[in-house]
């Protein structure tokens, strides 16, 4: 009998897929980090830890192991790190499935971008430069501030806004010349839109705008969304521009995409995108206007489980949005429930306390998070910004000395 092997690092207090792959769950491999191990180990009857997972190499030895000793057909992954490496299991193990040069595109900025502007939307000036001396051309070109980023990072984990020519050498010298990539910089509001898309179109989307913006961790500042009312005259723009881009890159099965859009005056501007449900908490403001869990769904698609193109989204009618909270320097001494406040929908805690912390290293680095509901889009993003004081009021730190 064909059995399933699974790549997931995400706690089962969010993914529950003990309960979600129930009907095959006799039939599950599982591979995924120590911090998620635990709650896994009883759900499924072979669940392998790796330390460091997203970025440990021993993650594709496992899985070549378990591909040569069971009879995997199915392989079923969920988040960005996976993406790629679960590509290059199924092309040599002969799995069904997205398959690596359908991925990269999807995964690598650089090709991504060239596909996107091959499609005629508009992008940010872009490079990858071998050396300082053509980051420095670039720049010449393009004007400071210059973004530097891994062409397949995410999260913003090694992101930087450069601004003086010193420092821009600095950091390109300092990198591996195979990853980097260099971009202009594009003022304005960040928008992003999730869906789901199949074979090249979109399905269904949802569109949202940031509040502060993906590089606000780096001054411990929080970051959070609020979707649009569907009569937004924005609204209708992005969803357009997200069919073309999603046309313009290589088809793939049944899936979700998250897509980011920069807005300098009226004119859109493509960031990046990627074939994953997005991160933070847009898995739950999703669930909540629709009444189906993205993530459960396409889980259950790739499983074998439902048919995700013929699963109908709701509308709620409302507005949801997230706030994630970044952590200081410092020692987190304390944290209170909310009270009073009936339009957070989810309150989260991400940490034990007391804790000491040396900031936040990623866009979705976070120790508090809410979740909230609103009547339309002016209100959730009104009942957001007061979460960001709330937070501040419910939570105790200790300062630690070189931040006196």
């Amino acid at each position: 009998m064909s059995e399933l092997l699974m790549v997931h690092r995400i706690p089962g207090s969010v993914t529950p897929l003990g309960d979600w792959l129930a009907e095959v769950a006799d039939r599950v491999t599982l591979v995924t980090g120590d911090e998620a191990f635990g709650p896994y180990r009883a759900s499924f009857p072979h669940v392998y830890a790796v330390p460091g997972y997203s970025d440990n190499p021993a993650v594709d030895v496992l899985l070549d192991e378990v591909c040569r000793q069971r009879p995997i057909s199915t392989l079923v992954h969920v988040t960005e790190d996976d993406i790629l490496r679960c590509a290059r299991a199924r092309d040599r193990h002969d799995i069904p499935g997205l398959r690596y040069s359908e991925a990269l595109p999807w995964r690598d900025k650089y090709l991504m971008k060239q596909r996107v502007r091959a499609a005629g939307v508009a992008v940010p000036d872009f490079a990858v430069p071998r050396d300082a001396g053509e980051a420095l051309a670039f720049a010449g070109r393009a004007g400071y501030p210059v973004v530097v980023k891994p062409r397949t990072g995410f999260a913003s984990h090694g992101v930087e806004l450069v601004r003086d020519p010193e420092r821009l050498a600095e950091v390109v010298g300092g990198r591996d010349p195979d990853d980097v990539l260099l971009e202009s910089f594009v003022p304005g509001e960040v928008y992003h839109v999730d869906g789901f898309m199949h074979e090249g179109e979109i399905l269904y989307v949802s569109a949202s705008r940031y509040i502060n913006n993906c590089l606000s961790f780096q001054d411990s500042v929080p970051l959070g969304s609020v979707q649009l009312d569907c009569d937004d005259p924005e609204f209708a723009r992005l969803a357009e521009l997200a069919g073309q881009v999603v046309a313009g890159l290589p088809p793939v099965d049944f899936s979700p995409f998250h897509l980011e859009v920069f807005a300098d005056g009226e004119r859109l501007v493509f960031c990046e995108i990627a074939c994953r449900l997005g991160g933070a908490h847009i898995m739950e403001t999703l669930t909540y206007a629709t009444g189906v869990n993205p993530a459960q769904l396409w889980i259950r698609h790739q499983a074998g489980l439902e048919h995700g193109p013929g699963v109908r989204l709701g509308d709620s009618g409302r507005s949801y949005g997230w706030l994630l909270v970044p952590p200081r320097r410092g020692r987190l001494t304390a944290i209170r429930e909310p009270d009073g406040h009936p339009y957070i929908k989810d309150f989260i805690v991400k940490t034990a306390v007391p804790r000491d912390f040396d900031g936040a290293h990623g866009s979705t680095d976070s120790y508090l998070a809410f979740v909230v509901e609103g009547d339309n889009s002016a209100q959730a993003e009104q009942r957001l910004r007061a979460c960001i004081r709330l937070a501040d009021t419910i939570t105790d730190w200790e300062v630690s000395d070189d931040e006196l």
